[in-house]
């Protein structure tokens, strides 16, 4: 049996591994922590008033913006290289959403384990405890009386809209400098501010939509931190192809379903290739 799984898993790649891992926390299949509550706590006790920006609207902006303005961007500024505007902006925009992959990996899998009460926790889950429970007394384990709002009860911690926000916020505002001929003109400064703002916008939504507390929100931004930074300089290899440097003297153009040679950050004297 053993023997059989291990040769399943050896014919799957990390899109497979990576979604299986995400289906098996978004369902619920691992054990969920349950952080209790304090009696009457004033945090927990905001009325739930929905979402300024819906999770669908999250993941729509996430996907479908990235893609539109990289073909935009490399079409503009960069149909005149060997490697192709199309193929060069797709094998990016597929690295961006691996990438965006882990953060929501990651973030679904420590609301599942730490399973923290949200900020109108009373109002959504309504618990069978606090109608018995005395002034500050602290309540380890509970019951929702509204079953079906447990999923939107105690999952506050992190944020998962802020993670999001800001790997997709920060990695456009960076690709915009990367790969635009004229970073610092007023127009891609426009929309680098914008791309940070939206994230953080939506950052803020989140604490006066009373659906984060303002920790919940801070370690979003910090795990979104070393995942985009690994997008972008691992995945990425900071948006510079080496063909970007010889374009004038090779005929080679770059086949992004096999490998892609970097130019590194710091030196041009070592590569190294990405595979797909």
């Amino acid at each position: 049996m053993i023997q059989k799984v291990k040769l399943v898993w050896s014919k799957t790649n990390r899109w497979h591994r990576g979604l299986l891992l995400f289906l098996v926390i978004e369902l619920r299949l691992l054990p969920a922590g349950q952080l209790g509550f304090t009696c009457k706590d004033p945090a927990l006790s905001y009325p739930y008033t929905g979402d300024t920006i819906s999770w669908k609207l999250l993941l729509l902006t996430n996907i479908v913006l990235p893609l539109i303005v990289m073909l935009i961007v490399e079409r503009k500024y960069h149909s005149d290289k060997i490697v192709k505007s199309k193929e060069q902006a797709l094998c990016w925009y597929k690295e961006y959403l691996f990438g965006l992959l882990i953060n929501l990996t990651i973030v679904q899998l420590l609301k599942t384990i730490v399973g923290s009460p949200r900020p109108h926790f009373f109002d959504t889950c309504d618990p069978k405890e606090a109608k018995t429970c005395q002034g500050s007394e602290y309540v380890p384990s509970y019951t929702c009386s509204k079953a079906h709002w447990l999923s939107q009860s105690d999952r506050s911690f992190p944020s998962g809209h802020t993670s999001l926000a800001v790997h997709t916020g920060i990695f456009l505002a960076y690709y915009l400098y990367r790969r635009t001929s004229s970073p610092r003109s007023k127009g891609v400064l426009s929309l680098q501010l914008a791309c940070v703002a939206t994230a953080a916008l939506c950052s803020v939504s989140r604490m006066t939509d009373h659906r984060h507390h303002w920790w919940d929100v801070l370690a979003g931004a910090a795990i979104a931190a070393p995942i985009l930074l690994y997008t972008i300089d691992s995945l990425c290899g900071n948006f510079k192809c080496s063909q970007d440097q010889t374009a004038a003297t090779t005929e080679e153009a770059v086949d992004c379903s096999q490998s892609v040679d970097y130019a590194p950050l710091l030196s041009g004297k070592e590569t190294y290739s990405t595979q797909y």
